[in-house]
C-alpha cells in the first residue's frame, strides 16, 4: 500500500503536487490559527462574563447589607433612647397614657420617627412592665401566633439584633432586639419590627442581571427569603461553605453557573444563578467571526494553491522555502519582488501580507504597552483624601499648640469643604446641612476679605429639613462674593433666606453690592465659554449657577429653577424655587433619581 502511494505521488503531475501541497499548508495555518484564536478569545469572554456576574452578586449583597444596617441603626436608636428606657422602667399600664407629654405618647412619637412605611410592615415594643407600644399604618397590631417564640429568640441573643425568617407565619422578615437598662443591664422588653419582602425584592430589581438569571437570598440558617426553592437551597449547607465562590451545577439537566456571596454582617447568602447557555450566547459573534475567517482562509488557500500550481521551475524552491519559514513564525522572510511575471505578483502579495501581520503585531504590542501605561498613570493620579485630612489635622494640631485659634478655625472650615467636595458621596442634603458648609465657606471668605461683608441668615424651621441637591446654595453664595464683595468698595450685606411659599420652597441669596452687568449675567445663566473662563480664572468651584438651575429643572420640571434679578449699583437677588416635599413617595422618587442612599445619621433640622 505504501509503495503504491509513493508510486502515485512520484508519477503525479507537478501541478497537482504543488496544488495539494500549498492547499494543505494554508489550510493548516487557517485552522490552527483560527482555533487558537477562538479558544483564547472565548475563554477571555467567558471569564469576563463570570467576573461581571460575581460583581453583580457582590453589589446586590452589599445593597442588602446597607439596607439592613439602616434598620439596625433605627432599632439601636430606639433601644438606647433615654425616653424609651425611662418609660420601660417606670411606666405602668393605665397610668398617664393619654396625656401629650406622657411617657407612652413620647415613646410612640419616637417610634413614628423611626418607622418607615415603605420598608416596614409594623414596629412594636413588648415591655416587661405589661405595656405594649405599636406603630403601623394598620390600626391594630398583628396577631402573631409565634410572638412568644420570637421574644424568646430575642432574649437568647442577649441584646444583640436578630433577624428571624417569619415567612411561614407573617410573610415578612422579623427583626428583634432585647432592650436592656443601660445602667443595670436588666431586661426591659423586646423591640420588634417587620420588614417587607417587597423592599428586598426592589433591591434586586434595581440591579441589572441576565434576563434568564435568578437571584436567591438565604438567611443564616439557609432558609429561603427570596427566590424559588430548588436543589441548591436544599443542599445549601454542603454547597455554600465559603464566604464567596463560583462553580457550575446541573439542575434538571440544565447546567448553571452559580455565584454566591455571604454577608459578614447578617450571614445572609446572596446567590446568583445563570444558565451556562446564556453565557455562551456572548461568544456567538466570536464563533461567527471565526467561522468567516476560516472560510475566508480556505478560499484564499484554494486561490493561492491554484496560482502556485501553475508555476514551474526554480522559483518553486524559493517560494516553498519562504512559506516554510513563515509557517514557523519567521516574519522577516521576503520574496523577490523584482519579477514581472506571476511569481513577482505573488511575491508582492506575500511580502505585503507579512508586513501587515507585522504591523498588526506591533499595534497589538503597542496597545498593550499603552494600556499598562494608562493603568500606571491612573494609579499615580489617585489621591487618597484621608492623606489630605491627616495633613490638615497635623497643621491644626501645630496651630493649636501655638494657640493660633484663628488658624485652627480656618483649617477646620477648609477640611469640612474638602469633605463635601472630595469624599462625601451623598447627592442630597437637608437645607440645614447645606448651610453648615455654606457657613464654613463664608468664614473662609470673611477672613480673606477682612470683614468686608456681613451675613444674615433667615431660615424657617419648617424648611430646614427640606432635602435639596448637594451644592445648591453654595454656588449662589460664591457668585455673590465674586460679583459683589470682590468688586465693591463698601461693606456689603449678604442675606440668605429660606421660606415656604404656599406649596413651594424659596431659597433667596441677595446682596447689597454693585450688581452684575447684564452681559455678565447672561453669560453666567447660559453657561457660556466666557463664563467658564471667568470661573477658572477666579479659581472657583466651576459648578456655576447654570448647573444649579439645570439640576433643579431636571428634578422638578421646567416650572422650577433659578431666577436672578440684578441692577448695577443696587445689588443682586438670586431665587431658587422647588416644591415642598411632604410625601414619602415623592421623596423616594427624588432619592432614586439622584441614585441617593439616605445616610444612617439623620441630621436634626431644628437649628437653622
Amino acid at each position: 500500500m505504501i509503495a503504491f502511494i509513493k508510486s502515485r505521488l512520484k508519477n503525479m503531475r507537478i501541478f497537482y503536487k504543488l496544488f495539494f501541497s500549498c492547499l494543505l499548508v494554508t489550510l493548516l495555518i487557517s485552522f490552527i490559527s483560527g482555533g487558537i484564536t477562538y479558544y483564547i478569545a472565548s475563554n477571555i469572554i467567558l471569564n469576563k462574563t463570570i467576573i461581571q456576574t460575581e460583581e453583580t452578586v457582590r453589589q446586590i449583597s452589599e445593597n442588602y447589607d446597607s439596607f439592613m444596617k439602616q434598620i439596625f441603626n433605627k432599632m439601636e436608636y430606639l433601644a438606647f433612647n433615654p425616653t424609651v428606657q425611662e418609660e420601660l422602667i417606670y411606666g405602668r399600664p393605665g397610668v398617664g397614657e393619654e396625656g401629650y407629654y406622657s411617657g407612652t405618647r413620647k415613646v410612640k412619637r419616637l417610634m413614628v420617627q423611626m418607622y418607615d412605611s415603605i420598608h416596614m410592615e409594623d414596629m412594636e415594643i413588648y415591655s416587661y412592665n405589661g405595656k405594649e407600644y405599636f406603630c403601623s399604618v394598620q390600626n391594630q397590631p398583628p396577631d402573631l401566633p409565634n410572638a412568644e417564640e420570637l421574644k424568646k429568640k430575642a432574649c437568647e441573643n442577649i441584646g444583640a439584633i436578630i433577624c428571624v425568617n417569619d415567612l411561614d407565619y407573617s410573610g415578612n422578615l422579623q427583626v428583634l432586639k432585647e432592650i436592656k437598662d443601660t445602667l443595670s443591664l436588666q431586661p426591659l422588653g423586646v423591640l420588634r419590627t417587620s420588614i417587607r419582602l417587597s423592599s428586598l425584592q426592589k433591591i434586586q430589581r434595581n440591579v441589572d442581571f441576565a434576563s434568564s438569571g435568578k437571584i436567591l437570598l438565604l438567611d443564616d440558617e439557609n432558609k429561603l427569603i427570596l427566590g424559588e426553592e430548588s436543589e441548591l437551597t436544599q443542599k445549601a449547607r454542603q454547597l455554600f461553605v465559603n464566604w464567596e465562590d463560583s462553580f457550575q451545577y446541573e439542575i434538571d439537566g440544565t447546567l448553571y453557573q452559580v455565584v454566591y456571596q455571604v454577608s459578614q454582617d447578617t450571614r445572609w447568602k446572596t446567590i446568583g444563578i445563570l444558565p451556562v447557555r446564556e453565557i455562551s450566547k456572548s461568544i456567538m459573534p466570536l464563533q461567527m467571526g471565526t467561522g468567516a475567517a476560516v472560510l475566508s482562509g480556505i478560499l484564499l488557500s484554494l486561490f493561492l494553491s491554484a496560482a502556485m500550481s501553475f508555476i514551474l521551475g526554480g522559483p518553486i524552491k524559493n517560494t516553498a522555502g519562504a512559506l516554510n519559514r513563515f509557517s514557523k513564525g519567521d516574519f522577516t522572510v521576503r520574496l523577490d519582488a523584482e519579477r514581472k511575471d506571476e511569481f513577482g505578483e505573488m511575491n508582492l502579495v506575500f511580502n505585503s501580507t507579512i508586513e501587515k501581520v507585522e504591523q498588526l503585531l506591533d499595534e497589538i504590542s503597542h496597545s498593550r504597552i499603552l494600556n499598562k501605561e494608562m493603568e500606571f498613570k491612573a494609579l499615580q493620579a489617585q489621591i487618597n483624601p484621608h492623606f489630605l485630612y491627616n495633613a490638615l489635622d497635623t497643621i491644626n494640631w501645630m496651630a493649636r499648640k501655638e494657640e493660633k485659634e484663628e488658624i485652627c478655625d480656618m483649617i477646620s472650615a477648609v477640611s469640612n469643604l474638602l469633605r463635601i467636595s472630595i469624599s462625601n458621596k451623598e447627592t442630597v442634603f437637608t437645607i440645614e446641612k447645606e448651610l453648615r458648609y455654606v457657613k464654613d465657606y463664608l468664614y473662609i471668605q470673611n477672613t480673606r476679605y477682612r470683614n468686608r461683608f456681613e451675613v444674615v441668615f433667615d431660615v424657617e424651621p419648617e424648611v430646614a429639613g427640606q432635602m435639596i441637591p448637594k451644592l445648591t446654595i453654595q454656588p449662589l453664595v460664591e457668585n455673590a462674593i465674586v460679583h459683589s464683595v470682590e468688586i465693591s468698595k463698601n461693606r456689603t450685606i449678604l442675606t440668605i433666606s429660606c421660606h415656604r411659599k404656599d406649596e413651594n420652597v424659596e431659597i433667596i441669596v441677595s446682596d447689597t453690592g454693585v450688581g452684575i452687568p447684564e452681559e455678565t449675567l447672561h453669560r453666567l445663566q447660559q453657561n457660556s465659554a466666557a463664563g467658564k473662563a471667568d470661573s477658572k480664572k477666579a479659581g472657583h468651584t466651576g459648578l456655576g449657577i447654570y448647573a444649579v438651575s439645570q439640576r433643579v429643572k431636571y428634578l422638578y420640571g421646567n416650572d422650577y429653577g433659578l431666577t436672578i434679578f440684578s441692577e448695577p449699583g443696587k445689588g443682586t437677588r438670586a431665587i431658587i424655587r422647588f416644591p415642598f416635599q411632604t410625601d414619602l413617595d415623592e421623596l423616594s422618587v427624588l432619592t432614586e433619581k439622584l441614585s441617593y442612599r439616605r445616610p444612617d445619621d439623620e441630621i436634626d433640622s431644628t437649628d437653622s
